[in-house]
């Protein structure tokens, strides 16, 4: 058995360390290029998101490295995530014979992975499961704080490549991690390296919210590197979707039943959106209210091209942008996108923000 999944962003990091810490063997797809997004949109419908469509092509390179057995996730609702599993299995299965098996994140998410665990780690203990998935989650956690700082720090330094380079370090350092200890240490340490090579800026940087559909936000191949981009630019980024704080969400607190993400987000995006439509529009509309409240520069809006929760999501952010003044830049991404036209929308979204 040859375990493989999707890229997201570095939730490949403690997901590789999980399955191999308990005897499973992984295959990991390669790096996202051209050549993934060309493959996923070979054997696509044609109509279907970006994400579908790359996660297809991680699945088919990662089976033309050998892998067998395929690990994604599914969810209910008006996002078409619903289907991914059932689609892409069926595609895949002209290629190969193959086991997909998918946790379902609408269900309870702890206990689907425990029992995901079971199945591809048979002789593994339940101690050992339950050390494994409290790492991953730990970890996760860990790379989120130094993203965050990463986006805080790049746009107070004269070096942001520096900054941007010490995130890289520490991502890998903290995949060398064995206990909770070291991941703390190591997230203080990174941390403390980026507070040392920032200063005091007068006037203050801008400071843009970031905002939209989960996996564009968390995969920068996808979004263009946007979050470094803009750094470079000078722009304090404030990201709203990270892995750990979703996880810890849903798999902890959301068992516990002292967490509801549909209700939290509910409340913040009233009264511009009173409904759930689907994915993460209704967090979108949350998210970007907040910022307006809280005297935000401007927002950027990043989803796949024809996904139905964030278009309806951007009928409640006009009315934000126009009850609150705030800029907002929608970004529609599909595989035809080039990293020149985005970078060039961006760079003009941020000196507009900058005469302002």
């Amino acid at each position: 058995m040859n375990v493989t999944y999707p890229h997201m962003g570095y939730l490949t990091i403690p997901v590789y360390n999980m399955l191999s810490n308990l005897g499973i063997k992984v295959i990991e797809a390669p790096p996202i290029t051209k050549r993934t997004v060309e493959l996923g949109s070979l054997y696509s419908p044609e109509s279907v998101c970006l994400p579908y469509k790359i996660t297809m092509g991680n699945f088919i390179e990662s089976i033309e490295k050998g892998a067998d057995t395929l690990l994604t996730v599914c969810g209910s609702g008006k996002c078409r995530l619903g289907f991914y599993n059932t689609v892409q299995k069926i595609a895949l299965a002209e290629k190969k014979p193959l086991q997909l098996h998918t946790i379902n994140i609408s269900e309870n998410v702890l206990v689907n992975l425990y029992r995901l665990l079971r199945t591809l780690a048979p002789n593994a203990s339940r101690v050992s499961i339950a050390q494994n998935i409290a790492m991953t989650l730990k970890t996760l956690k860990a790379l989120d704080k130094i993203n965050d700082a990463k986006n805080h720090y790049g746009a107070l330094t004269e070096d942001a490549d520096m900054i941007i380079n010490t995130y890289h370090r520490g991502m890998q350092q903290l995949g060398n991690c064995h206990t909770f200890r070291e991941i703390n240490e190591t997230c203080q340490h990174i941390i403390g390296d980026m507070d040392t090579a920032t200063t005091v800026l007068a006037p203050p940087p801008v400071k843009i919210g970031l905002i939209g559909e989960f996996y564009l936000l968390l995969e920068p191949y996808v979004n263009h590197q946007l979050e470094d981009s803009l750094i470079k630019q000078g722009v304090e980024v404030k990201k709203f979707v990270y892995t750990g704080d979703w996880a810890y969400s849903q798999a902890i607190l959301h068992t516990l039943g002292l967490y509801n993400e549909e209700t939290s987000y509910l409340k913040e995006a009233r009264p511009y959106l009173n409904y759930h439509v689907g994915g993460d529009g209704l967090k979108s509309v949350g998210n970007a209210l907040w910022c307006a409240k809280n005297q935000f520069d401007g927002i950027i809006h990043i989803y796949p091209f024809s996904c139905m929760p964030e278009v309806v999501a951007q009928y409640a952010l006009k009315n934000i942008a126009r009850d609150y003044n705030i800029p907002i830049l929608s970004l529609s991404i599909d595989e035809h996108a080039s990293d020149v036209g985005i970078t060039t929308r961006i760079e003009a979204f941020v000196d507009c923000l900058k005469r302002k």
